[in-house]
């Protein structure tokens, strides 16, 4: 029994020496720089991107609004995203009624999407209350946010980019060629530097207004209350009459952005020139005839009027009106030519769990290379080479949506040209316009002077002034 036992611990004795010396000969690889793992067959871990373990698959939620022709862009978009990108999946939403009123709904109940289109306002409010993811501390991570025009950023504090607009949009002029033709009077400029004078403007106006027997406003025998053709149409709001307070060195606050300024002499001399075209001049007309007349596109090709006030989206409908001959011009100048972007933004929200991804799609939902909204003529783009470069105008334009000389009155305009609407430019303007459209109106309905109906609107406005936004 006892050499059974000295013979156990023998063999146990010899097992452990065998093992001792086999991890002594092995070390840390195997001789050849093979490391253990190496050794036995399995493989280490990956240590390039394309071995990497699929990346984590992420869900997106996007809303907009927009025409059935903007909704197919979107959902096209969208589906080239997706297949483009097999870790992320973007699910659309559009909304076709009140918008805002939705996303107001979804911010108290905090069910916020993503990404999403925003009105102006709505931007402005919640980026300055931290609800907006901020742009500016991404630029390395992807130049693109940072090499767009520079127009093109809404900032809530000084190097804070809450947003871009989706697309550039400004207000240019349209026109019917065939009744300047007719009329032979010159067509309207589309270079800027060399915009109608306001003066001009209404000698064409009228001589491009008449009434059921022929005769021309400002003719003896014109009779005003039996208008055939107007020689112009426009709107009542700041798409009409912000590009004109600009040309003309006016705006609704002063430079600090603190006193209400639309009763200045500058300003006032804009709703005064507005007012009379309709009841001075007999060339536009009022805002209840207004509501009786159809689309822009369909009031040009029917010859109720020879010129309207629009913006450059209106070039989708123009293009598809096959009965019209139009062009495109840039807008009279008061003191130096001016035009206004009038366009919704595009915002990641800050509740989102996914901010590098959301980026991503960000970035892709406007790219002209995506989406055909932009060579449909509904939108321009909104990053710098696409003004600048000529291969990358060119992917936009070349076609009939933009004529010839888009190139001065679109590109140039813009360029060189548009500034930001004052509901970009001034905080709280929701309460702001609340109480200036209808001051506005007693212009529009000819009940008082642009004197008495801007000096009447100080007391109303005034105490609702909090300042402007930065521009950059």
């Amino acid at each position: 029994m006892l050499n059974l036992r000295n013979n156990r611990w023998l063999i146990v004795l010899m097992v452990l020496l065998l093992v001792g010396l086999t991890a002594c000969s092995s070390g840390s690889g195997n001789g050849n720089g093979e490391s253990p793992a190496e050794a036995s067959g399995s493989k280490a871990a990956p240590e390039s991107a394309s071995e990497s373990p699929p990346a984590e698959h992420v869900d997106l939620k996007f809303m907009y609004w927009g025409s059935n022709d903007e909704k197919k862009a979107m959902e096209n978009m969208i589906k080239a995203f997706n297949d483009s990108h097999p870790n992320i999946t973007v699910k659309g939403e559009h909304v076709p009624g009140d918008y805002n009123t939705k996303m107001n709904t979804l911010m108290a109940a905090n069910q916020l999407p993503d990404v999403a289109y925003l009105g102006d306002g709505l931007t402005n409010k919640w980026g300055s209350e931290g609800k907006l993811l901020d742009f500016s501390q991404y630029y390395d991570q992807y130049p693109a946010l940072k090499n767009k025009l520079k127009a093109s950023y809404l900032y809530t504090e000084p190097g804070k980019a809450v947003a871009n607009f989706t697309a550039l949009e400004v207000m240019v002029l349209y026109y019917n060629k065939e009744i300047f033709e007719e009329a032979g009077v010159p067509l309207p400029p589309s270079d800027p530097t060399k915009a109608w004078t306001w003066d001009e403007f209404v000698a064409v106006a009228q001589q491009l207004t008449k009434d059921k027997k022929g005769k021309h406003a400002g003719e003896e025998g014109f009779d005003p209350k039996n208008i055939d053709q107007y020689g112009f149409s426009f709107g009542s709001d700041r798409g009409t009459y912000g590009p004109l307070l600009a040309s003309n060195g006016a705006n609704l606050l002063d430079e600090s952005g603190t006193k209400y300024a639309l009763n200045s002499p500058e300003a006032v001399d804009v709703f005064q020139k507005l007012q009379d075209l309709i009841y001075k001049h007999h060339v536009s007309p009022d805002l209840i005839q207004q509501q009786n007349m159809p689309d822009n596109h369909v009031r040009l090709q029917t010859r109720k009027v020879a010129m309207v006030l629009d913006g450059t989206w209106a070039l989708l409908d123009l293009s598809n009106n096959k009965k019209l001959k139009w062009g495109i011009g840039v807008l009279p100048k008061l003191k130096e030519p001016k035009t206004v972007i009038l366009a919704g933004t595009t915002v990641v929200f800050n509740s989102t769990k996914h901010p590098k991804e959301a980026l991503e799609f960000y970035l892709y939902h406007n790219n002209p290379d995506q989406v055909d909204l932009y060579r449909t003529g509904l939108w321009m783009p909104t990053e710098e080479k696409y003004y600048s470069e000529e291969e990358s105008i060119k992917s936009w334009t070349d076609n009939e949506a933009h004529p010839p000389e888009f190139r001065q009155a679109g590109i140039d305009y813009t360029k060189d040209y548009a500034v930001k609407s004052p509901s970009t430019e001034f905080k709280n303007w929701p309460e702001i316009n609340a109480k200036l459209a209808p001051g506005l109106d007693l212009i529009w309905t000819n009940k008082k002077s642009a004197q008495e109906a801007l000096d009447e609107l100080e007391a109303q406005i005034q105490p609702l002034v909090q300042g402007r936004y930065p521009n950059e």
